[in-house]
């Protein structure tokens, strides 16, 4: 009843001073809470003087023995707790009926892995009598290896038998090294100093000290220090190089930084650094899991900050995204042969930009360019494995034993028979033609090669201004490029209007009604609520609720011209991002497009991939094929692509177009299921024997890729 009493005696004090009683009543409840005092998880490291256990180790083992063995032999024993506490266990019997036994099985399984691991070196105590150990049996082995147990203190049980504690992981914290973050280059790499040494410039008083991730595990106090070529002042850091030049009048001035690529250590933060073991795991672990930046960073410290020894901050997202964006750009440099320069104090995002405009190669990926697997490649075929009497517009795997549509215009169902009574005609010559009369002039190394191209109608944000597709200089709620943002980012957003905006609007005094209309439709609220409605609209079909109304476009159709827009209040997005795949999923190259997926922009991508005619695909394969074939043809074009690569549609758009376009039904189709395309059609075998046709490569990768990008 204490608190009772505590809490109506508070009522009858003034304010400030029954608050007062309220906390100590507080305090005294939280007092009688049973409480839970942490218990260390890890014994220290053994406090044992270097004579003693020098002593000991000549004493037992010789002193010839090496510096390598004796550390296994002190880290076998400490790294194993549980095998010693069960030992000691049977060495310090407790019950009736109980043995004491001087070697355990325990100690005796512990001998045998230490002879297993050390069986490999030559400096081995295992040694044969002709060697320089002789002697050493396991059962010797093992009784040295208990008293060196109790020298250093890993016994549970005192003299006397009495149990002290269980053994735990004993701590490495003592033993932790001192590390120092310095370049990896010992001579200085300009071509004019000539190998020149490299001299310490950090002072004493400058030299930085970090928490420094390795591996998995965080180390305190590492100190970052600074490297200088005294001929041409570069000065070398641990992650870059930071060159230095000279103005005319003899005044030092900076040249840039240098990203290493080979670098053993990245700055991440203001007081952190971390190896290239953290820094890939991050970038492996993001590919590997399609994960975020956040999710990773609630992975890596519900698993590995909290057993942390030492004190030191959760890592944050945006040391983790700085991880990423650097491993990512080394990565990259590496497989294109360069280094990416960049300025003084340039920010995550600006950095990211410099390293796409160096190395970016207009989308082209260098590490894919080459790419060959069994899943891109087939072998080159002259003759198809499978000749038969099918309509050419048939497609393997899904017009078997049956009628193939014919197209809706009449006209074209004359020219789609007489491809069929042709076809069959040319079946009956190959099958009554002898194999022996098939001349093969064909080189085993020829290779076929295809490339899936697609675009997703989900690009980044723009440039407003009329015709210019450049980056936003604020991506949060900006609307301009660079640019253009020092040109009108003062102004009315209001097209044509030069008026100066009004201060927390976008607007001029005169065109208010015109941003108070934007914020009123766009605003976050009723953005939420035409979301909402139109969900349900979707999903409930309720009679009060408004129709969506859907157009659905060919797929070889140009997308309709959106409204257009009196005013610059909201960036505009690319129309779609456009890649070229391998059949297996490799991202080859990819670009953005502004306005349409025009069957010209997808030629121009095209041929500044392919400038080469060697370099070009046996087969391209893009949705709206037909199209592009069309308008490869108008514009002179197909003189060019005809000699090395075919256009064909994937084999969902083409079931659905063949009938109404004959171009489509003649050129694109993916799998002629009479043989006519050889090298689109492979045999393979099934479990039990027969053999059976497939694709030989697969045409939706894109519809497969596009889920994880998103």
């Amino acid at each position: 009843m204490f608190e009772y009493a505590v809490t109506q005696y508070a009522r009858s004090l003034p304010l400030g001073i029954s608050w007062i009683c309220y906390f100590l009543a507080f305090c005294w409840l939280l007092g009688g809470i049973p409480s839970v005092v942490a218990v260390p998880t890890q014994d220290p490291f053994p406090n044992l003087s270097f004579g003693i256990f020098s002593g000991f180790i000549q004493q037992n083992f010789g002193q010839d023995i090496s510096l390598s063995t004796v550390l296994t032999i002190l880290f076998t024993l400490i790294d194993n707790p549980d095998i010693l506490n069960l030992h000691s266990r049977q060495q310090n019997p407790q019950l009736l009926g109980e043995k004491r036994e001087s070697l355990s099985g325990w100690i005796k399984v512990l001998t045998r892995a230490l002879r297993d691991r050390l069986d490999d070196t030559q400096d081995s105590p295992f040694a044969s009598a002709e060697g320089a150990y002789p002697g050493f049996t396991n059962d010797a082995m093992a009784h040295k290896l208990i008293a060196l147990s109790k020298l250093l203190g890993l016994n549970p049980y005192d003299s006397n038998g009495r149990l002290c504690g269980k053994l735990k992981e004993v701590s490495k914290k003592e033993i932790s090294p001192a590390l120092l973050l310095c370049s990896e280059s010992m001579e200085c790499q300009t071509a004019a100093c000539h190998g020149r040494a490299i001299h310490l410039r950090s002072r004493d008083r400058d030299i930085s000290k970090v928490t420094l991730i390795k591996g998995s595990t965080f180390y305190e106090k590492a100190m970052v220090v600074i490297g200088e070529c005294k001929s041409c002042n570069t000065l070398y850091h641990a992650d870059h190089e930071h060159g230095v030049g000279k103005t005319h009048d003899g005044r030092p001035i900076a040249t840039g930084n240098t990203y290493l690529n080979s670098a053993k250590y990245l700055k991440i933060g203001q007081q952190i650094w971390a190896d290239r073991v953290f820094s890939s795991a991050i970038l492996n672990g993001v590919y590997s899991f399609h994960a975020s930046t956040a999710a990773f960073v609630q992975f890596w410290n519900d698993s590995f900050w909290r057993n942390q020894t030492v004190n030191c901050n959760k890592v944050s997202r945006r040391q983790v995204w700085q991880a990423f964006v650097q491993e990512s750009i080394r990565r990259v440099a590496a497989v294109s042969g360069e280094s990416l320069e960049y300025p003084d104090r340039v920010s995550i995002d600006n950095l990211t930009g410099l390293a796409f405009a160096y190395l970016g190669q207009g989308g082209l990926i260098e590490g894919a360019r080459n790419h060959s697997c069994t899943e891109c490649t087939q072998p080159f075929k002259e003759v198809a494995d499978h000749i038969t009497g099918d309509d050419p517009a048939a497609v393997l795997g899904i017009d078997e034993n049956r009628a193939v549509p014919l197209p809706n215009n009449p006209d074209d169902v004359v020219r789609a028979q007489e491809d069929a009574a042709q076809a069959r005609a040319q079946a009956e010559v190959a099958l009554m033609r002898d194999d022996d009369d098939v001349v093969m002039d064909v080189d085993n190394e020829d290779v076929v090669k295809m490339v899936v191209l697609d675009g997703i109608v989900m690009g980044p944000q723009h440039c407003a201004y009329e015709n210019c597709t450049e980056g936003l200089a604020n991506a949060r709620n900006g609307v301009f490029c660079l640019l253009h943002e020092d040109e009108r980012g003062h102004l009315c957003r209001v097209k044509n209007c030069n008026n100066p905006k009004q201060i927390r609007t976008q607007a001029c005094a005169q065109h208010q009604g015109n941003w108070h209309s934007h914020i009123v439709r766009h605003g976050r609220q009723s953005l939420l609520g035409i979301r909402r409605m139109l969900r349900r609209t979707e999903e409930e079909r309720l009679e009060w609720l408004p129709r969506r109304q859907e157009n659905n476009q060919p797929h070889d159709e140009d997308a309709p011209a959106g409204p257009q827009r009196n005013n610059y209040f909201v960036a505009p997005r690319f129309y779609c991002v456009e890649t070229i795949c391998a059949p297996c999923g490799v991202v080859i190259a990819w670009d953005k497009f502004a306005y349409a997926e025009s069957p010209t922009n997808i030629l121009n991508f095209l041929e500044r991939v392919y400038p080469t005619e060697g370099s070009r695909p046996d087969y391209i394969c893009i949705d709206k094929a037909c199209k592009v074939l069309r308008t490869c043809v108008a514009s002179g074009r197909w003189e060019i692509w005809s000699q090395t690569s075919c256009f064909i549609v994937d084999s969902y758009h083409y079931i659905n177009h063949r009938v109404q376009d004959y171009l489509c039904r003649k050129w694109c189709n993916p799998a002629p299921l009479n043989g006519s395309a050889p090298n689109l059609v492979v045999v393979e075998r099934d479990r039990h024997g027969e053999e059976h046709y497939k694709r030989a490569f697969n045409t939706q990768v894109s519809d497969l890729i596009y889920p994880i990008r998103k």
